[in-house]
């Protein structure tokens, strides 16, 4: 049982002995018989719970068979169950309890084991429903005060469980709509209430035959009980008139056949009235079965009620909705009266506005029919100066827009150069991928075959120097070669406004466009290429890590994607305004096609508008330039940071190298140490020499990978400084590192030596040890043969263990 359930359970104990009962509760189980619930009810609300007093003074005469009698426990519980589902409620709450979502407890369950899970369960609920009832009742008042006045852990605990009981019942807002919906509706058809009067009157009438039943049944048992000790009496009568008569005592017989009369005459009375008592019995159950055959009528019928008021419910609810929809067809129409006051305003509106053009075609022919004044050819003829120096002012126009279709051509020549020099370029990677795999193919192969890691079988560190200074020539070569196309541009910036042309302007205009288009095909063709490069660089770098996961190449993959990202972004913000730009220059071609109207108006709003696309077109030039110096900068850093990575997974390639043939290393160690102690312990060597010449092996293989590890740094201080290090002290060096060997070489010589006398002279005492033993042998046989010889079989024999050995040469 949990804490929480135990808590429930004292506070729900608390809660009943807080009122007066004829006997305290003293443990939970205790209300498993429904008496003490029956009794607090009926101090709640007496005249609800009316036979509650009459139920509980019937248990005091056969207390002891009631309270082990289950099925009358089961029955009070039913009782008090009804009593409590048809509990009227004040009007905020629900009619009664019987609205609740709860189940059915089951009563057999509590009554025959209360102390299981179900059963506890089952009697919580009971509980539960007793103390909302009485929560919830017309005389709430007391019920709540001596709630608050218990401690705040079992107050807490009946309020969680009055919470539980109110969670099953219908909402207000529920019982709400319903109300309205009974207000908005007719009126609920009279027989239903008179139906739960007739029902609630019949469950009285059945719990008061059932209590009569009970009571009944009690008598009953009491008869039977009595009838049981009279025929107990009649035996030992009836047995004592035997031995009497067997006797033949006179004396003793006259009050003995009296007596067996008189029980005689009680035993008949006796089953006459169990007679009377069974024939009640019956009468009353089968009355009892009429009113359960009533209720369960009545049930149905309630039942069905509670499904019409379902369905009148439901008819309420669309009866509102088509309210509603009237309502709204009403809305409509008046919405269609006014559209049509609506169009005839409009067909006024027309009819004057018809008007108003008759009168304006009528002032038109007038003016028409007045000749043309001086008045007018003047202003006419201001109009066409203003007009001659305006279209002279388009010529200077259309000059220099020419000088800008050279310049643009000019452009995409050097466009398409540079196209080729980066086809070029990407031709000469992909060559040098293919070469670096080839090469990073035979230095992993030649990395593996090498096991002993000499000096002189490692020329790969060479050629991927030679690689990375190729690499670095290349990066000069390219910055040489933007340099230089800055430079180009620059000049034809200064040369700007030389060249003219006497092209028109739609001519201009269309080779502007096909400059542009051009322009935007390269474009995509080099950002193609790019690509291209850039996952040839990434398989590159694939094939060289050999697909490591490592932490440090993730991350610098994740960097390299972060920089591709903010590339495509910026490219995607100059394509951007590139398009902005071809928006521009077509709202000024358009522009200069409007220029041939004549109207003054419409020629000062084609100035300000071109003087506007000016400016636009000067903005969208400094913003293309700034987008242009942050592209060429993020592509000098994303170079950077290639070259950065590229350094990054040469340097864990060759410590993947070093890995590989450090492993390889030490297993073949580990197999020569393995092979060492194997002929070692073939050859029977005590355990100190075994561990001296493994030391010595230890040494001069950790000496033989010193003597490598040198090696290798003085080929990279040759390689590193350039062969700057005088030959005298690499001579110095080399003589020192070799008087180093010969040391450890006779070192070698000495241990190895040393190792072999000491395999002699174990060899010679071995042999001694054997010899010694195989003569001890022989010496024993022949004590014994000498003792079996000469017949002394009684005597024990000679020991043959050592210390009795060591005690017979003493004697």
């Amino acid at each position: 049982m949990s804490r929480q359930s135990r808590e429930e359970h004292s506070a729900l104990l608390a809660f009943v002995n807080s009122f007066k009962l004829s006997r305290p509760v003293r443990t939970f189980d205790a209300l498993s018989d429904g008496k003490a619930l029956m009794e607090v009810m009926a101090i709640i609300d007496p005249s609800h719970f009316k036979n509650a007093a009459g139920r509980q003074s019937l248990g005091s005469s056969p207390a002891s068979r009631s309270s082990e009698n289950w099925v009358l426990k089961m029955n009070t519980l039913k009782r008090l169950h009804r009593l409590l589902v048809s509990y009227p409620l004040p009007s905020p709450h629900p009619p009664n309890l019987g609205t609740s979502s709860l189940p059915e407890p089951n009563f057999s369950a509590i009554a025959r084991s209360p102390t299981t899970v179900e059963g506890a369960m089952n009697l919580v609920q009971l509980c539960r429903l007793c103390l909302a009832a009485g929560v919830l009742g017309p005389g709430n008042e007391k019920v709540i005060a001596t709630i608050q006045s218990f401690e705040e852990g079992t107050m807490a605990s009946l309020m969680k469980s009055i919470e539980e009981v109110m969670r099953t019942l219908p909402q207000d807002g529920e019982q709400g709509d319903g109300e309205v919906m009974g207000r908005s509706g007719s009126p609920p058809s009279p027989t239903v209430p008179t139906q739960r009067i007739e029902r609630d009157k019949l469950l009285q009438e059945n719990d008061e035959l059932r209590t009569r039943c009970e009571q009944m049944m009690e008598q009953v048992a009491e008869m039977s009980s009595v009838l049981e000790e009279a025929k107990v009496e009649r035996d030992e009568a009836m047995a004592s008139l035997a031995a009497s008569r067997d006797t033949g005592n006179p004396r003793h017989s006259l009050p003995m056949s009296s007596e067996s009369e008189r029980l005689r005459a009680e035993l008949t009375k006796t089953e006459e009235a169990l007679q009377q008592t069974e024939v009640e019995l019956e009468r009353h159950t089968g009355l009892v079965a009429d009113l359960t055959k009533t209720v369960e009528e009545l049930t149905a019928a309630a039942a069905e009620t509670s499904k019409l008021k379902d369905q009148l419910d439901e008819y309420r609810h669309t009866a509102e909705r088509l309210q509603k929809s009237e309502n709204v067809i009403e809305k409509y129409k008046k919405k269609l009266e006014e559209s049509a006051g609506l169009r005839r305003e409009l067909r006024s509106l027309e009819e004057e506005n018809a008007q108003l053009v008759n009168t304006n075609t009528k002032l038109e022919a007038d003016i028409k029919s007045v000749g043309a004044s001086k008045s007018l050819l003047d202003e006419y003829r201001s109009q066409v100066d203003i007009l001659e120096r305006r279209t002279a002012e388009q010529a200077n126009e259309i000059v220099e827009l020419q000088n800008q279709i050279e310049d643009a051509h000019l452009q995409l020549a050097t466009l398409e150069q540079e196209a080729e020099k980066d086809r070029e370029e990407l031709h000469l990677h992909q060559e040098r991928a293919k070469e670096a795999d080839l090469s990073g193919d035979r230095s992993i192969s030649m990395a593996r075959d090498t096991s002993g890691g000499s000096s002189d079988d490692k020329p790969t560190l060479d050629d991927e120097l030679e690689a990375m200074a190729d690499d670095k020539a290349t990066a000069e070569t390219r910055t040489s070669l933007k340099l230089r196309v800055k430079a180009l541009e620059r000049q034809l910036a200064q040369m700007k406004g030389v060249a003219s042309g006497d092209n028109r302007l739609s001519a201009l205009q269309t080779l502007l466009e096909d400059a542009n288009r051009s322009r935007d095909r390269y474009q995509l063709d080099y950002l193609e290429a790019h690509r291209t490069n850039l996952r040839l660089e990434t398989t590159l770098q694939k094939i060289r890590s050999g697909s490591d996961n490592s932490q440090a190449s993730v991350a610098l993959k994740a960097r390299v994607e972060e920089l591709e990202a903010e590339l495509d972004a910026l490219r995607n913000e100059a394509q951007v305004a590139e398009r902005e730009k071809d928006k521009v220059q077509l709202e000024l071609s358009v522009a200069r096609e409007d220029l041939e109207l004549v109207d003054k108006d419409q020629l000062v709003m084609l100035s300000t508008l071109r003087d506007r696309a000016k400016a636009e077109y000067e903005r969208t030039d400094v913003r293309l330039e700034d987008l242009k110096q942050q592209v060429e900068h993020l592509r000098q850093k994303d170079r950077l940071h290639l070259e950065e990575i590229k350094k990054l997974l040469m340097d864990k390639v060759d410590m993947q190298s070093a890995s590989i043939t450090q492993r390889e290393k030490d297993l073949s160690r580990e197999r020569e140490f393995g092979d060492l102690k194997a002929a070692l312990a073939a050859k029977g060597l005590p355990i100190e020499t075994q561990n001296q010449i493994m030391e010595l092996h230890e040494r001069n293989s950790s000496l033989q990978t010193e003597i490598t590890s040198l090696n290798e740094q003085i080929r990279e201080l040759r390689l590193s400084k350039g062969n700057r290090l005088d030959a005298s002290a690499f001579e110095e060096a080399q003589k020192s590192y070799e008087q180093q060997i010969s040391t450890l070489k006779s070192d070698l010589l000495q241990a190895r030596a040393s190792t072999s006398e000491l395999e002699q002279r174990y060899g010679t005492e071995q042999k001694l040890m054997l010899s010694a033993w195989h003569n001890l042998g022989q010496r024993v046989m022949r004590d014994h043969l000498a003792v079996a010889g000469t017949g002394k079989r009684h005597q024990r024999p000679a020991t043959s263990s050592w210390l009795g050995r060591q005690r017979r040469y003493v004697s």
